[in-house]
């Protein structure tokens, strides 16, 4: 099994589909008769390429967002078409099994049969919520594009039955397998992760939020959560800057929670546990997820989990968080005053979350995704 892999995410920062597609890989490397060849768009090797340094990828994207929204189209518009015309070169002088396909569209590829993974609708049932050169991309190639694909690989059975449902696609051409925590996302210690916490000038006592701080994350709900709790705790925001992060400032400052909110930007992964790890409780009121990961890195890491009821994170969170409307200030801010108030519930939430997390492990979702490779190929 040749696979050649679409390794483009794997060169940006370590979010969630840079996360999918690194673990998944680590684990597929170790099974036998698998070889991979990591193509990026210049370089095809069958060595991973190496993460992004934050300072140089934030800057380089934070350029491309600062075009105009038509030329910034036609920039990742042109970029692609390049792509697809090296990757079809590349595929004609090589003996490829399968190309997987790992961005936002599947490539205009038929010489092998081809397996695309799409994460959510989000570009689709959001469009407000993201940049609309983004918009513009999926709306232009994505249906162009989708006939290409022998399967689609999808990440929760939510995302499952709406990629069935708004694409037309027959449910046996779809298959849901999920992310999963990385086995590095354990408890540490308290004077270790009291450390980092110091070390990043952040209070000892907080609610943690890890995400990209963009709209469709919700934060707004979130701080005036914060400020209708009984709770006067902190709120750290940990992840990177995304698209629409500016209007953060207004909606603390509305909210009186100057001097509560605190930003750590992007935190290496030894970081992002000890924050987990010493959390009062993990905040998640995302509007929509096909997954949700940092819910399930919370719960490996000991830390009790707030989430919303919506898409895919009842899915993900079993009975082990406090699922609440993302919509309902109220009832979010109840939920933040009982993870505080009531320790028999926060050790309870505790244990259900390491229960949860075991459920889940990167070594079979790559198995199951073998097994979708073996019988497309």
């Amino acid at each position: 099994m040749d696979i050649l892999l679409d390794a483009i995410p794997l060169k940006g920062l370590m979010t969630g589909i840079s996360r999918y597609v690194r673990s998944l890989y680590v684990e597929l490397e170790r099974l036998p008769g698998v070889t991979v060849h990591y193509y990026e768009g210049r370089l095809c090797t069958t060595k991973m390429p190496v993460q992004a340094r934050t300072g140089s990828w934030t800057r380089t994207t934070s350029l491309v967002w600062k075009l105009p929204d038509a030329a910034a189209f036609g920039f990742r518009a042109a970029t692609w078409l390049s792509y697809e015309l090296k990757v079809r070169r590349l595929i004609r002088r090589n003996r490829f099994r399968l190309y997987h396909e790992t961005a936002f569209t599947p490539s205009a590829v038929r010489v092998i049969p081809q397996v695309f993974t799409m994460y959510d609708l989000s570009l689709q049932k959001f469009r407000e919520m993201h940049p609309k050169e983004r918009v513009w991309f999926s709306d232009f190639f994505l249906k162009r594009r989708l006939g290409y694909a022998a399967h689609v690989i999808t990440i929760s059975d939510f995302i499952r039955s709406e990629i069935c449902e708004y694409l037309h696609l027959p449910p046996e051409k779809v298959t849901a397998i999920p992310m999963a925590p990385d086995p590095f996302f354990s408890p540490r210690g308290r004077r270790k992760s009291q450390g980092v916490v110091e070390a990043l000038g952040l209070p000892r006592d907080y609610l943690l939020f890890v995400g990209t701080l963009e709209p469709r994350k919700n934060l707004s709900l979130l701080m005036r959560a914060a400020a209708a709790c009984r709770s006067h705790i902190p709120i750290v925001l940990t992840g990177w800057e995304g698209w629409g992060h500016d209007a953060l400032p207004k909606a603390t400052r509305d909210q009186g929670l100057r001097g509560r909110v605190f930003t750590t930007g992007y935190v290496d992964e030894e970081s992002l546990a000890c924050l987990y790890s010493n959390a009062r409780a993990l905040v998640f009121p995302s509007l929509y997820e096909g997954f949700g990961l940092p819910v399930l890195e919370a719960m490996a890491c000991g830390c009790p989990v707030i989430c919303s009821n919506t898409a895919s994170l009842p899915e993900v969170a079993g009975d082990a968080a406090l699922l609440v409307d993302p919509h309902d200030v109220e009832e979010l801010a109840d939920a933040i005053d009982r993870v505080m108030d009531d320790s028999a519930l926060r050790s309870d939430l505790i244990r259900k979350g390491f229960r949860r997390a075991a459920h889940f492990s990167w070594e079979k979702t790559a198995r199951e995704t073998l097994a979708v490779f073996r019988s497309i190929v």
